[in-house]
């Protein structure tokens, strides 16, 4: 399709954490790390499963389910050693991590790879961060580990999170303003195909912390929400930060790709419920309008 000049959207494809190190190295040589419409990115490993499956690997058994502490796909020096010998080749590292314990063994990973090979700016992620324990939020701004989120999920989680959590470990759901307040980058993203592809609906989740018809009143866990500006910057600069792309994409400003949508309505300035009717008007990539809605009659 980019060949042929059909390629209306920018990829970047993740390539296998799991894969044997020289192989990647083919990889990134084969796919290119610099055209700015088809290139590889990050490595992408899984450490453990998700909550609802009561698969997510807990410091402590779920409240739900007592003899369960969910699955770590990963023993935490085998995944030292691959984080390490990956980050010494220069590569960026992606780890879905949901549960607790699972987003601690992917930051000592992070941790060890830093004191290892004392490269900075790395950039390595951890993917979801759902269920973060209070001693590993600040960790995040002191590793240099960007927390790609996605506030989405909380319009179904929120059904059955505060129950597998229990009240004493509740306030590790979808922490995302504790996790802006303890200084850490927030990437957001959809999660799409597990999620819907709009972005308009994690905007929403990420400043009510409600459900999309409404409630719980105020929000789950209200502290947890951020502003609608704090919302889009990690929707579009912090995304675009976590991929190096910041100079060329994430704000509209001079010399970068005019990658824009035009939306019906200033989403800054409606009650929250407005953003779940909002429309996109018209999408442009690199200059180029690549979609238009249809306007009724």
């Amino acid at each position: 399709m980019k060949q042929e000049g059909k390629l209306t959207l920018r990829v970047t494809e993740w390539l296998p954490f799991d894969a044997p190190l020289n192989r990647l190295e083919e990889m990134r040589k084969e796919g290119g790390a610099t055209d700015p419409w088809l290139k590889t990115g990050a490595l992408k490993g899984v450490t453990d499963g998700s909550g609802g499956s009561l698969s997510a690997a807990m410091l402590e058994p779920f409240a739900n389910a007592p003899d369960n502490r969910g699955i770590l796909l990963y023993d935490p020096e085998q995944l030292k050693k691959m984080v390490v010998d990956r980050d010494a080749a220069g590569f960026q590292i992606a780890l879905h991590a949901i549960g607790d314990r699972a987003n601690r063994v992917a930051l000592d990973a992070f941790e060890t790879a830093l004191k290892i090979n004392k490269r900075r700016n790395a950039r390595h992620k951890i993917e979801h961060a759902q269920f973060v324990h209070r001693d590993d939020f600040a960790r995040f701004k002191e590793l240099g580990v960007i927390a790609s989120m996605q506030p989405c999920h909380l319009l179904a989680d929120m059904r059955w999170a505060p129950i597998i959590l229990g009240p004493e470990r509740e306030y590790e759901g979808y922490a995302i303003g504790t996790m802006r307040q303890a200084g850490a980058r927030l990437a957001f993203g959809t999660d799409y195909p597990v999620e819907h592809i709009n972005p308009l609906r994690g905007l929403y989740a990420a400043v009510t912390r409600e459900f999309e018809d409404g409630g719980p009143e105020g929000g789950w866990l209200p502290e947890e929400k951020v502003s609608i500006e704090e919302a889009i910057r990690a929707y579009t600069l912090g995304s675009a930060f976590a991929e190096f792309e910041e100079r060329r994409k994430g704000t509209l400003s001079p010399g970068k790709f005019a990658d824009l949508i035009v939306l019906s309505q200033d989403i800054t300035n409606v009650s929250p419920p407005e953003l779940l009717r909002t429309d996109v008007l018209l999408t442009m990539v690199g200059g180029k309008i690549v979609y238009q809605k249809e306007q009724a009659d």
